[in-house]
């Protein structure tokens, strides 16, 4: 009987990891003209997207910033980077910096503002590899608490963009993001950020060394 535990056992862990979509990395073709699409989402994200409130599917326009603060109990969807990442048994705890998104996307690549509202945190089921520091993250959940300056979001779906499938555009409302981390931006300095076929470097020069976040990002 002892050989059938283990499979059962093995898909009961499985069956609790938090739902989650990572976009491929494929090569970024470069064509003539660039064209602005609405946001689609994967296929088992739909039906958490269809769970938002419409006015919480715009999360920061040009002309409006969007607040992290007075959304408990609210069901968010939030787009951010994961800046940290800390474990406690099967359950991982992501610092994001939330990123602004007014509903609309480059065609050929995910597009966030490179301006946002401020830190939060993510609970999620997963394993510290299956989220890459400094990746892009759409996170799906309810805001359960809000004491402090970094809500917490317990997620029940996250979408995740490794490096080469995200870009940021300079167009963004006010921003209100962490100093700590504006501060890596060293792309900033020019005020153009924006990048329709990033690379490798481009990363490194508007979000900071990866090797220095995630599970390795020291307290302050």
């Amino acid at each position: 009987m002892r050989w059938i535990a283990i499979p059962l056992l093995a898909a009961w862990v499985a069956a609790a990891e938090t739902p989650m979509d990572v976009q491929p990395v494929k090569p970024l073709v470069r064509g003539n003209s660039l064209g602005t699409c609405g946001y689609r989402p994967a296929a088992q994200e739909a039906s958490y997207l269809k769970k938002v409130a419409p006015d919480e599917q715009v999360t920061g326009s040009f002309l409006q910033p969007y607040t992290l603060r007075g959304k408990k109990g609210k069901y968010v969807s939030w787009f951010g980077v994961v800046r940290g990442i800390s474990a406690a048994g099967s359950k991982l705890s992501l610092l994001v910096e939330q990123k602004y998104f007014d509903g609309m996307t480059d065609c050929h690549i995910m597009l966030v503002s490179r301006s946002g509202g401020g830190d939060f945190r993510a609970t999620i089921e997963a394993a510290p590899e299956q989220v890459p520091a400094l990746a892009l993250v759409r996170v799906y959940g309810t805001v359960t608490d809000e004491t402090g300056q970094v809500p917490q979001v317990a997620a029940d779906y996250i979408r995740v963009w490794p490096w080469l499938t995200f870009t940021f555009t300079d167009l963004g409302a006010e921003d209100r993001s962490n100093p700590r981390w504006v501060k890596y931006c060293s792309l900033c300095k020019s005020g153009r950020v924006y990048r329709p076929y990033p690379d490798e470097a481009y990363y490194f020069q508007v979000l900071g060394d990866p090797g220095d976040f995630g599970t390795r990002l020291k307290p302050q």
